[in-house]
This record gives C-alpha cells, sequence and structure tokens, in this order.
C-alpha cells in the first residue's frame, strides 16, 4: 500500500484533485450573487446604479444597523454614503463611502471586489462628465502605460509550478517506500526472534546488512519511479488542462491575461532526475536500516523514524519559501538540499553540469558513508540483541 498503491493513486489524484478543485472554487465563487445595501442611496443614485450593474450582484433593503446585518449575514456588504456626497462632488474634492463587509466571509469578500469594480465605473464616467465640460482630452491621464511581456516559455512556467511539488514527494517517496521494508528486516526480525538465526549462519555481516539494504532501497526506488510515471501520466493527459482551464477561468473573472502551462520532461531530464533520486533512495535506505535497528520492536522503529520526516520538510520548505534564492555551488553539496534545487533547475529545463556532478557526488559520497556506518551498527551485537 504504502510502497506502490498510494505513490500510484495518490499523484494523479493530487494534480486532477487540486485543478477540479481549483477550477470548481472560481467558478462557485464567479457565480455567487451577493447582496448589498445601501445608506443613503438616494444620494447617489448614478453611484448605485453602476454598482447594482455588477454581473450577479442585488441591491437589496435593510431596515436598521447595517453592521449586524452584514455580521448576521443578511446581506453580503454595506455601503454607506455621505450625506455631503453631491456637495463635495459638485467642488471636486475627493469623498469617501464606508463599505461594510465581513473579512472572514467569501461572499462578503466577493461583495467588495464587486462594489470596487463598479466603483472604477463610477469614476471613469465622473472624470468624463468633468473632462467634457472642460474640453479636456481624458488621454492626458495615461501618458505612460505598461505593456508587460514574460521572458519565461510555456516550459519553464510550467516546470517552476511542478517544482514546488514534484521534489517533495520524490524525496517523501524516498523514505516512505523503504520504511517498512526497513523496520522489518530490523527490528522487525528482532521482535520475532529471527535475526538470531540469521546472524547464526555461515554469512558475513556485510552481506547480511548489503543484502537487507538492495531489498530498502529497491522497494524505496520503486515507489520513487511509481509516483513520477503516475504524476507524469497525471499531468500529460489531464492535469495541464485543468491548470489552464483554471488560469482561463481566472482571468476571465479578472480581466488578466490567461497563461497556458505546459508540463513536460526531457529524456534527459529524466534520467537526471532518476540518478539523483538513486542516490538520495540508497542514502535513505541505509539510514532507516541504521535507525530502525536500534528499536526493539516494530512499534519503536516507528517512533525513531518519526523525526525523521524533518529532514524532507525542513529543506523543501526553505527553498520554496526563500523569496529569488540564487544558490551557490556549495548549497548542491547539502544532502537532500541538493536533490531539491538541482530537480527543480531541471524541471525548469535548467542543466547546469557543475550542479549536476556536484548534487550526485556528493549522494554517493553520503550514500557510502550511510552503508558503512550501517553495517558498523551490525557488527555490533550489544546493539542487535540489547535488553
Amino acid at each position: 500500500m504504502s510502497s506502490i498503491v498510494l505513490p500510484l493513486v495518490l499523484m494523479p489524484l493530487l494534480i486532477i484533485g487540486i485543478g477540479k478543485f481549483t477550477v470548481y472554487q472560481i467558478q462557485k465563487s464567479q457565480e455567487q450573487v451577493v447582496k448589498i445595501a445601501f445608506v443613503n442611496e438616494s444620494i447617489a443614485p448614478e453611484l448605485a446604479d453602476a454598482i447594482q450593474k455588477q454581473d450577479k450582484t442585488e441591491v437589496v433593503k435593510i431596515e436598521g444597523d447595517l453592521s449586524e446585518a452584514v455580521k448576521n449575514d443578511k446581506i453580503d456588504a454595506g455601503i454607506i454614503i455621505p450625506t455631503d456626497f453631491q456637495t463635495s462632488l459638485d467642488k471636486q474634492t475627493p469623498i469617501q463611502i464606508k463599505v461594510i463587509r465581513n473579512s472572514t466571509s467569501s461572499k462578503s469578500t466577493t461583495a467588495l471586489s464587486r462594489i470596487t469594480a463598479g466603483l472604477v465605473v463610477y469614476n471613469n464616467e465622473v472624470l468624463q462628465s468633468r473632462f467634457s465640460k472642460q474640453k479636456i482630452n481624458p488621454t492626458v491621464l495615461a501618458s505612460v502605460t505598461a505593456v508587460p511581456e514574460d521572458v519565461a516559455t510555456e516550459k519553464e512556467r510550467g516546470g517552476f509550478g511542478l517544482g514546488f511539488i514534484l521534489p517533495l514527494f520524490i524525496v517523501m517517496w524516498s523514505i516512505i517506500g523503504g520504511q517498512y521494508t526497513a523496520i522489518d528486516a530490523s527490528a522487525g526480525e528482532k521482535e520475532r526472534k529471527t535475526l538470531e538465526a540469521l546472524i547464526l549462519t555461515p554469512v558475513r555481516r556485510l552481506n547480511i546488512v548489503f543484502g537487507k539494504f538492495l531489498a530498502v532501497s529497491t522497494v524505496a526506488l520503486l515507489s520513487v519511479v511509481i509516483s513520477l510515471v503516475s504524476l507524469y501520466i497525471g499531468l500529460k493527459f489531464s492535469g495541464s488542462s485543468i491548470y489552464n482551464q483554471a488560469s482561463q477561468t481566472a482571468a476571465a473573472g479578472t480581466n488578466s491575461e490567461s497563461l497556458n502551462i505546459v508540463f513536460s520532461l526531457e529524456p534527459k531530464a529524466i534520467i537526471i532526475l532518476l540518478a539523483a533520486s538513486l542516490f538520495l533512495v540508497f542514502m535513505f535506505s541505509a539510514i532507516l536500516l541504521s535507525i530502525s535497528i536500534f528499536a526493539k520492536s516494530y512499534k519503536e522503529a516507528q517512533s525513531y523514524i518519526g523525526p525523521a520526516y524533518l529532514i524532507v520538510i525542513l529543506p523543501t520548505v526553505f527553498v520554496n519559501t526563500l523569496p529569488g534564492l540564487k544558490p551557490a555551488l556549495w548549497f548542491f553539496a547539502l544532502p537532500v538540499m541538493n536533490a531539491i534545487l538541482l530537480y527543480k533547475e531541471v524541471l525548469m529545463g535548467t542543466y547546469d553540469w557543475n550542479h549536476i556532478l556536484v548534487t550526485v557526488g556528493s549522494l554517493v559520497v553520503y550514500s557510502l558513508v550511510a552503508i558503512f556506518l550501517a553495517a558498523k551498527i551490525y557488527s555490533k551485537e550489544g546493539i542487535l540483541f540489547r535488553d
């Protein structure tokens, strides 16, 4: 379940599920009819009309306090127009209207955005009227405009988004995939009293350790490969279209440019990802065996391995949350973090061979050290058979 079924099912489910849920939430937000009430509506009928004309916006009459009505969900937002609104408008002085909303309500937040959109329309109408009276060309207010041009390719944008989730899952399954095999091959044998018989066989201790290590790393690597394949299939055949639909739906609601996201992996990228993952699996497999053998039972080994997940989570959080991180070469020599940084670069189509060689080389060294330590630990009978 943890090594094969979970990575096979969970990866596409997350990609497709999150995409569909995002589309659903955006559409649901856009289709919501929000209720808005005014105080002193008759003072500014044009303003009220501009807000009411916003899509899915209903103006209702409320008796009593607007704040209480918003708090009790009778309305989604309330607008209080000052009594000197028309006087300030005639004098061309700034006017402030009070908008009452509930920041913990999604509908109230939607109502605020539609009120803001209505105010933009009304302000443009007021400016057009003033310019017309004074015979001024309205374009004087827009002498300089910005036209954004994204130099990132569709593939780079897709790789950037994929870089937030794929490294975490690869590193996680490098541990989860072999976790139960490692516990069973060490603490499980101690609990079943079969380790003594195994040690008494005419087999070198190093061979015993290496056999257990290969069993753990094989299962873990299988989990990583399955998760990569299932994720790629999910993105290739449904994920990208769902995320494009989500971006287009959001853009339609905000009048902004939609982004076409493309997810793809070159054969070269797959080879590099698998090479880094292979030695990451080797390192974690040896570490899991070393940790588990200190436990006297299966449950005790699980409690020992639990803190090891911090090794996965902390570097990933650090890399993903640090804005504008430009890692130096020595970053690619740090265990776990080097793999995550390399994954992100490769997914965006960047192939820095210095980074690749340092990452893979350091992971090879860490794997050999971890295997050596595991063999040393298994040679200590005081650890293997402690009471």
